[in-house]
């Protein structure tokens, strides 16, 4: 009986709060379904193209060659992937390309943390000439060839530390993590001092675990510029086992020659892979090599997703 009491409650304020909801005038619900018939298309238009690159890919490439493929493929194989993966410049390309990503965020991090966060110290001497002159090259950068030039003299050029050494600092991130650190209570490291901890003990055991949403912000956006760089490659780098996976693409996409090149160096493999070559044209190497390209940036990004809002907002609101 108690029970039944209890449902019949609910139900009368369910309804009343149904009563008591703001009705949408006839101007607003048109707005509503533009917006959403609106955004929908957008969503379709955007994703689309990707979409029918990763159709074209998982279709039989002879078949592609005949047209008439829009949505689904027409005679799905994993032929493409097969090829192209099987490449040893493939395999090398995908290794200098994850390797670089990795240990270049790990090594932004490091550097670009460190400095905000001694940059956010208002009893650093000398603050405002070190930001100053720190922020002058967002505005006066250097030209292609005065980089080529340091790089020289730096003994970088052919050599793998090109990937890492010059994207090490970032001023941009600098000031996002040092708006965040000038954010953390004060008392916290007062209270750390106290226990005996030194600036790098504070660093590591209470900024960075109180800094994740700006972390992952940093770590992600560094992680896509070093993933999608192929300048570096292209300007410093002549030697093909440095070949990085975005340059491989890039020649892959200019050249059907590149394309053609992936395939003669897997003729040792022979067997499945010297059958398989007889069915792939160059245009189905491009589109599977753009999505084995693409595919591993897309999976990271839901991960870190959380902590966008969060991140990027950083210093919007001043109250």
């Amino acid at each position: 009986m108690q029970a039944k009491k209890v449902q019949l409650k609910e139900l009368f304020s369910l309804r009343s709060h149904k009563k008591n909801k703001i009705k949408k005038t006839p101007g607003e619900k048109v707005f509503t379904v533009f917006n959403t018939v609106f955004l929908i298309a957008f969503c379709c238009i955007t994703i689309y193209p990707f979409w029918y690159v990763l159709v074209l890919s998982l279709n039989e490439a002879k078949d592609s060659m005949l047209g008439g493929i829009w949505f689904w493929p027409r005679e799905f194989t994993l032929d493409n992937y097969r090829y192209v993966l099987s490449s040893p410049q493939v395999g090398s390309a995908y290794m200098i390309s994850i390797s670089r990503t990795v240990l270049g965020s790990l090594y932004a991090l490091v550097i670009t943390g460190f400095a905000a966060y001694f940059a956010s110290k208002r009893e650093l001497p000398g603050r405002g000439i070190i930001m100053t002159f720190l922020m002058i090259p967002m505005f006066i950068s250097g030209t292609v060839v005065t980089n080529y030039i340091i790089m020289a003299k730096l003994g970088l050029l052919n050599n793998y530390l090109v990937y890492i050494l010059p994207g090490g600092f970032s001023v941009f991130y600098m000031i996002i993590m040092r708006t965040f650190i000038n954010d953390l209570p004060p008392s916290l490291e007062e209270s750390a001092k106290l226990d005996g901890a030194g600036y790098t003990t504070i660093f590591f055991r209470l900024v960075i675990p109180l800094c994740k949403p700006v972390i992952a912000t940093v770590v992600l956006f560094t992680a896509v510029g070093l993933w999608l760089d192929f300048n570096t490659n292209l300007m410093y780098i002549t030697k093909k086992d440095l070949t990085c996976l975005q340059y491989l693409l890039y020649t892959v996409e200019h050249s059907s020659q590149a394309a053609r090149d992936i395939g003669q160096q897997m003729s040792k493999n022979g067997g499945a892979i010297a059958q398989i070559r007889q069915t792939i044209t160059p245009e189905a190497v491009k589109y599977a090599t753009l999505m084995v390209t693409t595919l591993p940036i897309l999976l990271i990004y839901p991960f870190f997703q959380k902590y966008f809002t969060k991140g990027v907002m950083v210093g919007a609101i001043k109250e």
